[in-house]
């Protein structure tokens, strides 16, 4: 991890887990890391730690990934208070798989998480990344975009007709790499790269199913012979990996000499890995981008 004094860098979703693993990682190589979250007293809490470990300090956003008004709001904060930005770590996710969830702002919870939020919070520090070229981008994704395996629901983005969280999950993965592949096309010849990768199972609070989450959904129509109600077993995928572990492919898309000039790929264990090729279509991907930004501009007006 060289070279990365006077690298500001921004990881969401760091105040527990792969985010927190892999802030600590860039903080202690040195670098000026900004943790977001939106629990205030959680993000403080990371925020101390995180120093007290490193030795570095560490400095703090509070936005909601789940409401586009808040990144729209924290994108401008961090603007007025970097002027450049070397790195953004899109880590945070969620996984529900139990009834379907919508945002305050009327958006299925994990495609405003999970893609939305990035997609949206990119293109605000878009002008940020381009004045820190070289810069990059890192999307945390998951080889659950193979549950996808047909694609996108083009007609039914956010799961309206039709609910299964363990298809939705995938869905929202597949659209991680959708969103690196166009983001990787658009920046080129930019200096920024966009990369993004599979932590592999690791021990987090992702898909933690609550009580609540066990309540059936009115429109919930499982695809392809999946129950409404069952919940898989992500036990029996093996034994989980630490979070350290799991930080350690996207500490090294946002710090390693090895991977500067590379773009529109996929990671695994710090290798680059070919999706399958539900995942490398490029048509799809555009679709995605147009469609993303009809939604973003539906409920705030504007994108970036």
């Amino acid at each position: 991890m060289d070279g990365m004094q006077g690298k500001a860098v921004l990881v969401t979703g760091a105040t527990s887990g792969i985010g927190r693993a892999t802030a600590a990682a860039l903080a202690r190589a040195g670098a000026t890391v900004v943790i977001g979250g939106r629990n205030a007293q959680r993000v403080e809490q990371a925020r101390a730690e995180i120093t007290s470990e490193t030795g570095s300090p560490v400095e703090t956003v509070v936005f909601d990934l789940s409401r586009l008004a808040s990144i729209a709001s924290a994108a401008d904060e961090i603007g007025d208070r970097f002027g450049r930005l070397h790195v953004l770590v899109n880590n945070a996710g969620v996984m529900i798989l139990g009834r379907r969830r919508t945002t305050p702002e009327g958006l299925e919870l994990m495609f405003a998480v999970n893609h939305l939020g990035p997609f949206l919070l990119t293109a605000r520090l878009m002008p940020r990344l381009v004045a820190g070229t070289p810069a990059r981008v890192v999307n945390v994704s998951s080889e659950g975009y193979g549950i996808a395996r047909d694609g996108l629901q083009w007609d039914d983005l956010q799961w309206e007709r039709s609910w299964s969280g363990w298809h939705a999950y995938g869905a929202s993965k597949l659209c991680n790499l959708y969103f690196t592949a166009e983001l990787a096309r658009r920046l080129d010849g930019r200096g920024v790269t966009a990369n993004a990768c599979h932590p592999g199972l690791v021990d987090t609070q992702l898909g933690r199913v609550r009580d609540e989450d066990r309540l059936p959904s009115a429109n919930a129509a499982a695809p392809a012979g999946l129950s409404t109600t069952a919940v898989p077993d992500l036990g029996a995928l093996g034994a989980p990996l630490t979070t350290e572990d799991g930080a350690r492919t996207s500490v090294y898309l946002a710090s390693s000499p090895d991977v500067e000039s590379v773009s529109g790929r996929y990671f695994v264990e710090c290798e680059v890995v070919e999706p399958g090729p539900v995942a490398r279509d490029a048509i799809a991907a555009r679709r995605l981008w147009d469609m993303s930004e009809r939604i973003v501009e539906g409920v705030l007006g504007e994108v970036a």
